[in-house]
């Protein structure tokens, strides 16, 4: 007949048991959490920059960019970026338009320039996950005409508008701030060229192919042999 352990001993033999798979399941917490972790985040769009494409020709002697810069309010983080997310309007201005005329000049303008952050409203208990944060980009840009004394001619707007989310951490919010503003410069850029032409054709060069001689020069026709 076998011996019985008393249960004094058998029950320290269970504790000694459960406090070993407790600390097994603290070990090994870190690396499933690390393999259910979602990779980290990256920068999406193209560079900001543009003087890969062809030049907006403009009909005009000059083209001012405006260097003012819009009040975006609270909560913006497109201020935080480099470049801005009105230096980057700014730069799509100074690196598509050229001025191949006479008289008149062009303006363009920053009108809007942001990027609002909100968070997003928690689900699911106390216990929830952090719903993380929604960042809000808008670009505005315009292009004026103007004559004698400041005298508008016409002009052209464009905006862009797009949303993402973001992690609730300095660098995910970064990160998604900057792409966010790629994308929306991308939109922005088409949309820009797409209102230009539509709105100011009367003042677009008919030919890029070289610049006008300066000023107060004129042409002479030379005598035909």
């Amino acid at each position: 007949m076998s011996a019985t352990a008393p249960p004094a001993r058998r029950l320290a033999r269970d504790d000694a048991s459960a406090h070993l798979l407790a600390r097994r399941t603290l070990l090994l917490a870190p690396a499933v959490l690390a393999a259910c972790a979602s990779p980290p985040p990256r920068l999406e769009g193209p560079p900001i920059g543009y003087r890969h494409l062809t030049p907006i020709a403009l009909d005009v002697a000059q083209v001012e960019i405006d260097e003012r810069t819009p009040n975006a309010g609270p909560g913006d983080v497109g201020r935080e970026l480099s470049p801005s997310a009105a230096e980057a309007v700014r730069i799509m201005g100074r690196d598509r338009l050229s001025a191949f005329g006479r008289e008149n000049r062009a303006r363009f303008l920053v009108v809007r320039a942001q990027i609002l952050r909100a968070r997003n409203p928690r689900g699911g208990g106390y216990f929830a996950a952090d719903p993380g944060e929604r960042l809000d980009c808008t670009l505005t840009a315009r292009l004026e005409i103007l004559g004698e004394n400041d005298r508008r001619l016409g002009f052209a707007e464009a905006t862009a508008s797009r949303s993402r989310n973001a992690e609730s951490t300095a660098e995910g919010r970064r990160i998604a701030a900057e792409s966010l503003l790629r994308l929306t410069m991308f939109d922005l850029n088409t949309e820009f060229e797409f209102q230009v032409r539509r709105a100011l054709r009367p003042y677009l060069a008919p030919s890029a192919g070289a610049a006008p001689p300066p000023a107060g020069v004129q042409r002479e026709e030379l005598p035909r042999t």
